[in-house]
């Protein structure tokens, strides 16, 4: 994956979120993960001192698979069945191993690519099936323009150009890992700070 030229400011309001609003979303969790842990605490520690970005806490680091919808637009009846219809669903798929290597300047973000890509679309197809299986297809989200399929190491404060950005993440020695996941979690993740936070609402096992 290229780096870009160019970075924006990540810290803005997306379409339906203000302060103090959360929604229901499916997501990995990947703070419990050692390898990944020191990747990326390699990465953060030759980017102390880059101006433009904000390091994400270990604790955040995740990959978001699908949002769901706001907690105060989804009836919470509702969760049961989306939980039970996404678990039917993902009984064929095996606990997920991905792999992170080099991190890359994306338009609003330092990122580690998750490998093989596919996987993690795979997971988002399946996990879309449940949400139109329970909600309708009118009710699932769209896809954004750019499918989460990365861990985020920090996010831009600026625009402007990605040039130094780039140069210290080239310049970074690091050490290629794999993470294991067993489950996908469902959470309700807000908007209110630099990088989303959550509280987790309950799991599904892989291929259970």
């Amino acid at each position: 994956m290229p780096h870009v030229d160019q970075v924006r400011n990540h810290a803005r309001w997306r379409p339906g979120w203000r302060a103090g609003r959360t929604g229901y979303a499916w997501l990995l969790p990947l703070a419990d993960q050692p390898g990944l842990r020191k990747l990326v605490n390699d990465y953060q520690y030759a980017l102390r001192d880059l101006p433009g970005f904000d390091l994400v806490p270990l604790e955040w680091m995740h990959i978001l698979v699908q949002e769901v919808g706001f907690t105060d637009e989804v009836d919470e009846t509702r969760i049961e069945a989306l939980v039970a219809a996404t678990r039917k669903r993902l009984e064929a798929v095996l606990p997920l191993t991905l792999a992170f290597h080099h991190a890359v300047v994306q338009p609003e973000s330092l990122s580690l690519p998750a490998e093989p890509q596919s996987t993690v679309i795979e997971l988002r197809t399946a996990v879309r099936e449940a949400l139109a299986d329970v909600l309708g297809e009118s009710a699932v989200p769209p896809e954004p323009e750019d499918v989460d399929k990365h861990v985020s190491l920090a996010h831009s404060t600026t625009d402007g150009p990605a040039i130094f950005a780039v140069a210290t993440l080239s310049a970074t020695q690091v050490e290629p890992t794999t993470a294991k996941l067993p489950a996908l979690s469902l959470v309700k993740l807000n908007r209110d700070h630099s990088c989303p936070e959550w509280e987790k609402v309950t799991e599904v096992q892989l291929g259970a």
